[in-house]
């Protein structure tokens, strides 16, 4: 496993202890929560406080490592410019990433994280008529309104019984749609849909249809990212993600690529500057060549030590090339979510048509360790 200082460790464990913490004093009732659903946690809030102290928070899917150190060191300057707008410092950040990926800086537009640009392509390129199609479960949120509606109108297939993405059946389900959205590798199953599969439903969709393909995870798998089809003038549109590998989730970064028409289409439906200390961070992030093998490295090394541990303890999981992974546990997931939280261990529940399953997010060692102790514990 590829050795990460101390020091270049932001603890996520510091940051979420005080914020719940926080709640609790205020009285409120903190709870771990994904769309449709809640974990309550203990309700003595003396004890909940103590028990947060020492607290692991593999629930999601944030990296445990933190921002880089030459992301900090950039971000350690900023106290002046940090009372700026600073727009420029995105217009760089994306002639950078277009630089790296063979792309045109007109084909790269950063936002303040991924959800407005997915929910903006679904406002701008599905319809009523020509639907939004994806298979359930995935990350949905960005096209999910009020009430749990599709904030157009949406066709949903849920996954197979091996949980992996048929771009045929996709298609068939939804002939007419105007967006037909993967995440790739996906959210929560962590599986990869393959490149051929991808150039199928390109070259298979109707006219005037677009990919949006969500690769917030790519960089931690082996799988061929689709940067090249939009460098090709293809209809996709891929999004990416600082929060993941790059470990600045709080810091909120992303963009998307695709051709110049298809990002003047969105901007109907919102585009808003991105916090300049995070486009800072995320530039210094880019610029550490080493830094994305290093991590690929380090979550795989921590992924193959889980699966190993429940392929000696015969528990089902899928091969997730992801940062997480979706481990079968034969009861209601919620329930397992719940006594895991009391024991100060804090995991991603549920998801549907997996109502049996949980999702775990791979933590640092010592953050496994006390997870395998306390899931051993929850399941005897």
């Amino acid at each position: 496993m590829t050795e990460v200082p101390e020091s270049a460790i932001l603890s996520r464990r510091m940051l979420m202890r005080g914020a719940l913490a926080a709640s609790v004093l205020a009285g409120a009732a903190p709870a771990v929560a994904q769309r449709g659903r809640k974990v309550a946690l203990p309700d003595d809030p003396a004890g909940m406080v103590a028990t947060l102290t020492d607290a692991v928070y593999i629930n999601s899917n944030e990296n445990p490592l933190g921002p880089c150190p030459a992301a900090r060191q950039a971000l350690a300057g900023l106290e002046k410019l940090s009372g700026r707008y600073g727009m420029a410092f995105a217009t760089k950040l994306e002639s950078l990433f277009a630089r790296q990926n063979g792309l045109s800086p007109d084909h790269v537009q950063v936002h303040p994280g991924s959800y407005m640009p997915l929910r903006s392509v679904a406002l701008a390129y599905s319809s009523k008529d020509r639907p939004i199609a994806w298979f359930e479960p995935t990350f949905d949120s960005g096209f999910i309104g009020r009430s749990d509606q599709c904030v157009t109108r949406a066709v949903t297939l849920p996954l197979g019984g091996d949980y992996a993405v048929d771009v045929r059946k996709l298609l068939a389900a939804a002939p007419n749609a105007g967006v037909y959205y993967l995440c790739n590798p996906n959210n929560p199953t962590g599986l990869v849909t393959s490149r051929a599969d991808i150039e199928w439903l390109l070259a298979h969709k109707p006219a005037g249809s677009v990919l949006l393909i969500d690769e917030a995870y790519i960089q931690f798998s082996d799988a061929q990212s689709c940067l090249d089809l939009v460098a090709k003038g293809a209809d996709v549109l891929v999004a990416r993600t600082f929060s993941k590998i790059y470990g600045l989730a709080g810091l909120r970064c992303g963009l998307i690529a695709a051709r110049k028409d298809l990002l003047d289409g969105m901007a109907d439906y919102g585009v808003n500057i991105t916090p300049m200390p995070a486009v800072v961070a995320a530039e210094a992030s880019l610029l550490d060549s080493d830094l994305v093998p290093q991590r690929k490295a380090y979550n795989r090394a921590v992924r193959d030590d889980l699966f190993a541990w429940l392929d000696a303890k015969g528990m089902r999981y899928l091969p997730s090339q992801a940062s997480f992974a979706m481990i079968h546990v034969g009861r209601p997931g919620a329930d397992v979510t719940a006594a895991l939280a009391k024991e100060g261990v804090f995991i991603g529940g549920p998801r549907k048509h997996m109502e049996d399953w949980v999702r775990v997010s791979f933590g640092t060692p010592q953050e496994m360790q006390a997870f395998k102790t306390a899931f051993l514990k929850v399941l005897a």
